[in-house]
C-alpha cells in the first residue's frame, strides 16, 4: 500500500525514495540499491521514527490500562509489569561495552571481546526466540487479537506512523 501511495503523494524524488524505503526490515537495504544519498536519508528518518516508538508504546499502554482497568485508575506498576525487561539488560551490556572497548581500541583484546559478544549475541537470540516459540499458543493469541481490537489498533497505529514518516520527510527533505 505504501509504495503505491508514494506515487500519488510524494512530490520530490528524494521524498519518494525515502518514504518508499520506510517499510520495516528493508529500510537501509532497499535505500542502498538506490544510492548512497538515499541510504543516508533513509537511515536518518528510520532512526528518528524508531526513537518515537517508545513514546508511542507508552501512550498505547496508558490507553490499554484505562480501557481494561475497572474505574480507569492509573498504576505505574502496570507499566513496570508490561515493560520488556530485556531492554534493561541491553542498556547494561551497552554501557559496560561502551566503557570497556574504547581503552582497548586496536588491540587483540578488543577484537576478542567483539568476537565473543557477537557469538553470545547469536546464542542468546536463538535461546530467547525458541523460548518465546515454546510458550506461544497461536490459537489463543489469534482469538484474543480478534476480540480485543488489537488488529484495528495496529492498523490505526501503522497508518499514523506512515503519516508521521511522510510529514517528517516533507519537513526534512
Amino acid at each position: 500500500m505504501q509504495p503505491t501511495l508514494t506515487k500519488v503523494i510524494a512530490t520530490s524524488l528524494h521524498l519518494h525514495k525515502l518514504w518508499k524505503t520506510y517499510l520495516p526490515g528493508n529500510v537501509i537495504a532497499s535505500a542502498a540499491i538506490v544510492g548512497d544519498e538515499a541510504t543516508e536519508i533513509a537511515g536518518i528518518v528510520k532512526i528518528v521514527l524508531n526513537s518515537g516508538l517508545g513514546i508511542l508504546c507508552t501512550v498505547i499502554a496508558f490507553w490499554y490500562q484505562r480501557k481494561t482497568n475497572d474505574g480507569g485508575k492509573f498504576s505505574l506498576y502496570f507499566l513496570w509489569d508490561k515493560f520488556p525487561k530485556f531492554v534493561l539488560g541491553y542498556f547494561l551490556c551497552s554501557t559496560i561495552l561502551s566503557v570497556i572497548l574504547p581503552p582497548l581500541d586496536g588491540t587483540a583484546e578488543a577484537e576478542a571481546v567483539q568476537r565473543a559478544v557477537i557469538s553470545m549475541n547469536k546464542w542468546w537470540f536463538a535461546i530467547g526466540f525458541v523460548g518465546i516459540g515454546c510458550q506461544t499458543n497461536v490459537k489463543a493469541l489469534w482469538k484474543g487479537a480478534k476480540s480485543s481490537g488489537v488488529i484495528q489498533g495496529y492498523l490505526v497505529a501503522n497508518t499514523f506512523d506512515m503519516a508521521i514518516a511522510l510529514g517528517l520527510s516533507y519537513l526534512l527533505f
